[in-house]
């Protein structure tokens, strides 16, 4: 269908992806109506610093608050959370038992953060994710000594790193023995692990959480090697689920997240198109034809943004044919000193070949470290630590889809050998 100034677009979800979209439709020239539904009961918010600076103390919610355009003629309907959609009647309601009709729907919920199951709830468990969640956790932090990050993504090692700037003793735990494997993968990871090891970190990595307890005002977490943790204050990040519980009911495929075809089409559990709906950001999976035929979810805020675009300009083609949604995951985190910057996508099967910025420091990632993956001979993915120029110029050629090649590397142990950027490592198949 053909879109025009008496139709209706209902966004749900007011994070980067439903701004996206919000604004691509205007900028592609819809002039109808839009309306955009946000569960939170105000602007949107610079998500990332939720486990940083509100921490720290060096900004406060008011801060972190993203402007909104006036310009755009978006109603922003705050504190309206979705509950139960209609697709034969084209209608959402809210929990505060609101309707709002459309003719086109995008779909950008994200994703939330919860506790383990079974794990207690009480003074000092914090999960994080929102502005509110990220204050109270700050409070909390004023009057405590000993804090328990169960998690050691980036959000985990990004709280330790606050708690440790705090002058608080931090432990990080997590199953793995490197710390932020689904971002970086081992190799990068296990260096990350041995500086904040050096910053003060008490780590205890390759140990899970079997049993979390209320003890003397403070929490005490078993893990399964026999040992214990006792914390003021504990933070599970454990990862996220993709907000799609309201979704049930109107036939969309919502198994591990909202499927969609390469142009973002959202599809139900046959596989057919649903008519006039979309869907971006974190809550999505869908075809990257840029890897794989397989979906896949990308939920950074970068893909969010470029999602939520691509989502507007999808919906606004109706029927007609679109070009697949092709996203270069990217992102990046600054912990301890260390600036880690992710592009592309990598699989432990994938050729990884390490380079030294500075050859023979032995604090290698602080001192600049880059792990290039390859599947085909084709550079996929790229992770950098303190070595942005390097990552810079290499990521150019990833982003204009040009195929980065290397050849044949030998079967047998490589030597080590100099190159103008830094010493090439042997290479870990």
């Amino acid at each position: 269908m053909e879109y025009g100034w008496s139709d209706r677009v209902l966004v749900i979800g007011g994070g980067p992806a439903g701004m996206a979209a919000s604004e691509e439709l205007r900028r592609q020239g819809f002039t109808g109506n839009i309306t955009l539904l946000c569960d939170e009961p105000d602007a949107p918010y610079d998500r990332p610093a939720c486990s940083k600076s509100l921490l720290t103390g060096h900004a406060r919610p008011q801060d972190v608050r993203m402007p909104i355009d006036g310009g755009l003629d978006v109603r922003w309907e705050h504190g309206r959370r979705a509950v139960e959609v209609d697709l034969r009647r084209r209608t959402v309601l809210t929990q505060t038992d609101e309707e709002y009709a459309f003719d086109g729907l995008v779909l950008a919920t994200g994703s939330y953060a919860t506790l383990p199951k079974g794990w207690p709830d009480g003074p000092g468990m914090h999960v994080l994710h929102s502005v509110d969640e990220a204050w109270q956790l700050r409070q909390d932090l004023r009057h405590a000594e000993r804090v328990a990050i169960v998690g050691g993504g980036i959000t985990g090692c990004e709280v330790a790193c606050a708690v440790r700037e705090l002058a608080r003793e931090a432990v990080l735990i997590d199953p793995k023995p490197y710390v932020m494997g689904r971002a970086v993968g081992e190799p990068i990871g296990a260096l990350i692990a041995d500086e904040h090891d050096r910053f003060g970190v008490e780590m205890r990595l390759g140990r899970r959480v079997k049993e979390v307890e209320r003890r003397r005002g403070g929490w005490r977490l078993s893990l399964d090697d026999g040992s214990y943790v006792n914390a003021d204050i504990v933070v599970a990040t454990l990862g996220e689920k993709p907000d799609t519980d309201f979704l049930s009911g109107t036939g969309i495929d919502i198994s591990r997240g909202i499927l969609c075809d390469e142009s973002l089409r959202a599809v139900d559990v046959t596989g057919a198109h649903i008519d006039g709906v979309v869907a971006a950001g974190a809550a999505v999976r869908w075809p990257n034809l840029l890897y794989s035929g397989e979906p896949m979810m990308v939920g950074q805020w970068i893909a969010a943004v470029e999602m939520g675009h691509a989502a507007a300009r999808t919906l606004l083609a109706g029927d007609r044919e679109v070009p697949p949604v092709g996203i270069v995951p990217r992102y990046w985190t600054l912990q301890n000193g260390l600036r880690v910057m992710v592009a592309g996508d990598f699989k432990p099967t994938d050729h990884i070949v390490l380079t030294e910025m500075r050859p023979g420091r032995r604090d290698t990632a602080r001192a600049g470290v880059m792990a290039s993956y390859y599947r085909d001979d084709e550079l996929v993915g790229l992770i950098a630590v303190n070595a942005a120029r390097a990552f810079t110029e290499t990521t150019r050629a990833m982003l204009i889809d040009t195929p980065v090649r290397v050849l044949p590397q030998p079967k047998s142990r490589p030597e080590e050998t100099r190159t103008g950027s830094g010493r090439r490592l042997a290479a870990v198949s």
